[in-house]
C-alpha cells in the first residue's frame, strides 16, 4: 500500500531493495501482483511485470494459469474499443460546446486513460506468456496437446469401430 500511495519516492528503495528478494518470497503475493498490473504509473507496471518474468522463469506453475486467462480474456479489451469508438462519433457529430460536452470530455479523457492501461496491461500479459513459452512449460503444453488429441483419436476410434 505504501508503493501504491508514495511511488516516485520510494523508487530508488524499491529498484534497490525489493527487486533483489528471492522470487519465492513473492509467491504468497502473486494475485496482488498480478492486479498491479494496471497500475496508473508507468513504472510501476514495469517492476511488476519484471518481476512476473523472474518468477515465470523460476517457477512458471505458480503463475501460468492467470497468465492465460489474462492474455486470453480480451472482453475488456473489446469493451473499451466501443467505448473509443463511440466517443470518436460523439465528438464528430457535436459542432458547438456547451457545459454538457465539457463533462463529456472529462468522461472522455478518463475512458481513454482507462485504454491506455488495458493496453498496458495485455502488453504485459503478452510479454509474461513470451517467457512462459520459452520455459519448460512450453513443452509440457505441446505434451498435453499430444495427449489431448491422442485421446480424441481413441475416442473417436471406439465411437465408429466399438
Amino acid at each position: 500500500r505504501v508503493l501504491v500511495r508514495y511511488p516516485q519516492q520510494l523508487r530508488t528503495i524499491f529498484e534497490t531493495n525489493l527487486l533483489n528478494l528471492p522470487t519465492i518470497a513473492w509467491k504468497r503475493l502473486i494475485p496482488q501482483l498480478f492486479s498491479r498490473l494496471n497500475h496508473p504509473r508507468s513504472f510501476m507496471r514495469d517492476y511488476v511485470t519484471n518481476l512476473l518474468i523472474d518468477i515465470a522463469k523460476d517457477f512458471p506453475q505458480l503463475i501460468l494459469y492467470s497468465v492465460i486467462v489474462g492474455i486470453t480474456d480480451d472482453s475488456k479489451m473489446r469493451r473499451i474499443k466501443s467505448r473509443d469508438d463511440n466517443i470518436w462519433q460523439r465528438k464528430f457529430a457535436s459542432t458547438h460546446e456547451s457545459e454538457d460536452d465539457i463533462d463529456e470530455d472529462d468522461e472522455e479523457d478518463d475512458d481513454i486513460e482507462k485504454q491506455e492501461n488495458a493496453v498496458a496491461m495485455q502488453n504485459s500479459f503478452r510479454l509474461i506468456y513470451n517467457v512462459l513459452s520459452e520455459t519448460k512449460i512450453h513443452m509440457l503444453l505441446n505434451k498435453l496437446n499430444y495427449l489431448y488429441m491422442k485421446y480424441d483419436v481413441l475416442l473417436f476410434y471406439g465411437m465408429n469401430f466399438g
